[in-house]
């Protein structure tokens, strides 16, 4: 990597973090007790900064040296259903197959959830606040909340407070398989 491109990955990161924190080029200056119009050059790849000038930038922004001169790289993880493990309920009649777990400080989880016909699940209320997101990939769920019921079919979705008692239904011919998002008020 050129001493070039290097100027410019430490201001593209540099300027990225300032973005998704909503500071201001004042606000960074006094955070890392560096300059406004050194931070401006930094960011523009027009200098090269000293090592005594990133640390007190990272420090200011309390993240890692490393976080200015790696480059970045897109976080990506492909999920196959058949690779996965379902946890089975019903014996057998649904089947839940946890795609993206629910991981420290997201605050969602995703699953595919498979209804053979003539099922019928009951799920208890979750904790307050938490929301189920269905959208029906194929065949037709009645969902049921607290008495009321909806009839979704494929391509269709549903969204409902979770800290109700709720329950899915399949009175089709065929699986009913959908995807659920749970999402987790933090």
């Amino acid at each position: 990597m050129s001493k070039l491109n290097l100027n410019e990955i430490i201001g593209k990161r540099l300027k990225q973090i300032r973005a998704e924190r909503g500071l201001s080029l004042d606000k960074l200056a006094q955070i890392t007790e560096v300059s406004k119009p050194m931070l401006g050059q930094i960011e523009r790849g027009e200098s090269n900064p000293t090592v005594s000038t990133l640390w007190k930038i990272a420090n200011g922004l309390k993240v890692p040296f490393t976080t200015f001169i790696e480059e970045e790289t897109p976080f990506i993880q492909i999920v196959s259903r058949q690779e996965v493990e379902p946890l089975i309920e019903e014996k057998g009649v649904v089947q839940v197959y946890p795609l993206f777990p629910k991981e420290y400080q997201k605050p969602f989880e995703i699953f595919s959830l498979i209804l053979q016909p003539g099922c019928h699940h009951e799920s208890d209320p979750h904790a307050y606040g938490v929301e189920e997101y269905i959208l029906v990939e194929k065949g037709k769920m009645e969902i049921g909340v607290v008495e009321e019921k909806f009839s979704i079919c494929t391509g269709e979705g549903i969204r409902f407070s979770a800290h109700y008692k709720h329950r899915y239904i399949n009175k089709g011919v065929e699986d009913a398989i959908a995807t659920m998002i749970i999402f987790y008020a933090i």
